[in-house]
């Protein structure tokens, strides 16, 4: 036990025999009746004449936290009178408590209560509608409580959950098997929900409202709250978890009981996201205290508490064994008031319902990776297990970044609608959109993906010019709809180009002997061609990743004009300040392209994306089509664009990029055995070869990082980490590839 911190078992139960009760009882209450001993793990407990319950508190209670439970009581009377709560009887002075020593010479405060009907169920007893009531009545006393206060509540119990961290030390302690998960349980706690505890909501709980404080009548209601003896000051949300642990401790099926308490808790107190986030880890901690605390101490009758111990520890086997980010997602999901939309299921089984529902599609790795949820640089498997994404291009401020979230959801609950009614969102976002652009665009036309933004982009290019040709580079990927299959040579896989599509060898010193070489410029590839349009990717990750190439693309553009096409500036995977240079790759290249397109890092992956481009260009288009995406831009939409910019703005994700791309590009550049390496910002090419590539990017995967790889033949590693990607998680990925290298 840490010194000055109150356990609550650390002292025997007063004794003083029935003689000296009696007439304790009728000298300062004045009741006289017949003394029944009650159970009481700290207290003497006694029902007099089935009426009152005379409570002897243990002698590490001093008078002032006598106070604060006994004015909390009667502030609970107040406030909400239908609360089943054991009211205090005051003595004949009109005193709430008296001083009595006891046998041994302690100095102990005794309190008369009323005398409350029911009974303490057992673990397995209560049905989903008797753990609803109970979680409701839990937050029925929070809502009692809140805004009360008293000094004595600072006091340092080891029982708050907020103090896990305390109890990691004495992990030795716990029987058996039970080590490893307490352990992890406590460690979890450190790393996910102590950092942010303190900005929860916070006031004077009960904090221990298990079935041994708790009363119940024969429907399995509660009938009567008895003991408020581990009152303090802590976050809200730990009155819930620590109600839930005791309560659901030894049941068999308690991680499925779990919902009805939590719902019950939050058809009174709705739980804010950051506190729904947290519960799962606030209840494994709370069990991982129980089996520490009480591994330590046997009742003073004798009686060990393994059983206890026990409960607390199969609890915490069946929330590892389902895997812990599984159970706290679906249990903040549930917090929130969300229905599951789907059941887990097991690896092998998805896998065939996958095939036989979504046919032949790839999956990413040779063994697929099973994901449930995604935080800031890393996605967490359905075992638990965190995967630094170096990766994914479409998170560019990270996977569920706070922000954003808030900004979807707040708008997804108010409206969402087209842009055909007048809403400040589209608006917004698109003058945002324009100011960010090199001068001279002045129009945004919105989509819902990047494959829509350029094949958008190729409709205006060949309304504007009356003509088809297009140039894309040699390995370039545009998109998915016809039009920008079209112009995705990644996707024919080196077939012939289809009709009025023509290759432009790319920048750079690459092998020229792959098939369908690209022309060297573009005269000479839209020779007998009409051009409409260059679609050009900034940084040329299909290719290789061969950006930055700043002269190419000045040349290039210029070209495309000298020769009557429009320049597309294609930003899905080279903007949003990837970069670390501008918020466009051309803008870096202090180019004016004609067209820029946006894809889904737009909305860090919400479905918005845009064209922006010039008034001369897009509004004969639309003017002469009817131009419209019917969600392109939805008020949601907007909300998310508007997000993700605020982001890039406020955390300077601009400069980040280019500080950790920096770092990325010197730590590639020490790797022994490999080709070359090319990097532009938070984007990083590697070359090792087809093969290895593949064997490097799977061997990584099972070391807990995620790469891909690139080029016209695979040999290219390709590293694309969030732009709030830190120091550390950069020295992460490069050494976890590093040891896959060497190996």
């Amino acid at each position: 036990m840490l010194r000055g911190v109150l356990e609550r078992l650390d002292a025997p139960v007063p004794r003083l025999d029935e003689d000296a009760l009696g007439a304790l009882l009728h000298d300062v209450f004045g009741v006289d009746g017949p003394l029944e001993r009650l159970a009481g793990e700290r207290d003497l407990n006694h029902a007099v004449g089935g009426r009152f319950v005379l409570k002897v508190q243990n002698a590490t209670d001093g008078e002032d936290v006598i106070e604060m439970s006994s004015l909390a009581i009667a502030e609970l009377a107040r406030r909400d009178p239908g609360l089943p709560v054991s009211q205090v009887v005051p003595a004949r002075s009109g005193a709430l408590w008296h001083p009595v020593a006891d046998a041994t010479g302690r100095t102990c405060f005794a309190r008369l209560f009323t005398f409350m009907d029911g009974h303490h169920p057992a673990a397995d007893e209560l049905d989903e509608p008797a753990l609803h009531d109970w979680g409701a009545t839990v937050a029925r006393v929070g809502r009692g409580l809140r805004g009360f206060f008293h000094p004595a509540a600072r006091y340092e119990i080891a029982w708050d959950v907020a103090r896990a961290s305390d109890q990691r030390a004495g992990v030795g302690v716990v029987p058996g098997s039970g080590r490893d998960v307490v352990a992890t349980a406590l460690d979890r706690f450190a790393a996910h929900v102590a950092p942010g505890l303190g900005g929860l909501r916070a006031q004077v709980v009960h904090n221990d409202m298990g079935r041994a404080n708790v009363l119940v009548d024969e429907h399995g209601a509660v009938s009567g709250i008895i003991d408020f003896g581990d009152m303090t000051h802590t976050a809200l949300v730990c009155d819930l978890a620590v109600a839930v642990a005791d309560v659901l401790n030894g049941r068999d099926d308690a991680l499925d009981a779990v919902p009805a308490m939590v719902a019950g808790f939050r058809s009174v107190t709705p739980l804010e996201p950051d506190e729904a986030a947290v519960l799962g880890d606030l209840i494994a901690a709370r069990l991982a205290i129980t089996a520490v605390i009480m591994s330590r101490h046997v009742r003073a009758d004798g009686v060990d508490v393994l059983d206890d111990v026990d409960g607390a520890v199969r609890m915490l086997h069946a929330i590892d064994a389902v895997g812990w980010d599984r159970f706290t997602a679906q249990l903040a999901a549930h917090a929130r008031g969300e229905t599951a939309q789907w059941a887990p299921r097991r690896d092998a089984e998805l896998l065939r319902a996958r095939a036989s529902t979504l046919g032949p599609q790839t999956l990413t790795y040779d063994e697929p990776l099973h994901v449930v949820r995604g935080e800031g640089a890393y996605l967490i498997g359905a075992d638990g297990r965190r995967y630094l994404d170096a990766y994914n291009n479409v998170p560019v401020v990270g996977h569920c970044h706070p922000e954003v979230v808030r900004a979807t959801a707040a708008q997804l609950a108010t409206l969402n609608t087209n842009t055909r009614y007048l809403h400040e969102g589209s608006v917004a976002l698109a003058e945002r959109l324009i100011a960010s652009a090199p001068a001279g665009l002045d129009r945004v036309l919105f989509v819902n993906s990047g494959s829509e933004a350029n094949d958008l982009a190729l409709r205006i290019a060949r309304h504007a010019t009356g003509r088809r040709g297009v140039l894309v580079t040699r390995f370039a990927y545009h998109g998915i709809t016809e039009a920008t299959f079209a112009l995705s040579p990644e996707s024919w896989q080196h077939a012939t180009p289809p009709p009025d599509v023509a290759l432009l060898e790319p920048p750079g010193d690459r092998p020229a002997a792959l098939p369908q070489p690209g022309h060297p410029d573009v005269a000479a590839a839209c020779r007998g061609m009409e051009l409409a349009a260059t679609v050009v990717d900034g940084s040329f990750i299909s290719d290789g990743m061969l950006g930055p190439a700043h002269a190419w693309v000045r040349r290039t553009a210029d070209a495309t004009r000298a020769h009557g096409g429009l320049y597309v500036a294609d930003e899905v995977q080279a903007g949003f300040g990837r970069t670390g240079d501008a918020l466009w790759s051309v803008a870096a290249a202090g180019v004016t392209p004609d067209v820029i397109t946006l894809g889904k890092p737009m909305g860090n992956g919400f479905p918005v994306a845009a064209v922006i481009t010039r008034s001369d260009l897009a509004d004969p288009f639309i003017a002469a089509t009817d131009y419209f995406s019917t969600f392109g831009g939805n008020t949601v939409a907007a909300a998310a664009g508007l997000a993700v910019l605020r982001v890039i703005d406020e955390e300077d994700l601009v400069e980040r990029a280019r500080q950790r791309g920096a770092q990325l590009r010197a730590r590639l550049e020490a790797l022994p055995g490999v080709g070359d390496v090319r990097s532009w910002g938070l984007m990083a090419g590697v070359d090792v070869g087809p093969e290895r590539a593949d064997a490097v990017v799977n061997a990584l995967r099972e070391r807990g990082v995620l790469i891909g790889r690139t080029g016209p033949d695979g040999g290219t590693l390709k590293l694309r980490p969030p732009l709030i990607v830190t120091a550390d998680e950069i020295d992460l990925l490069a050494g976890e590839l590093a040891n896959v290298l060497a190996a």
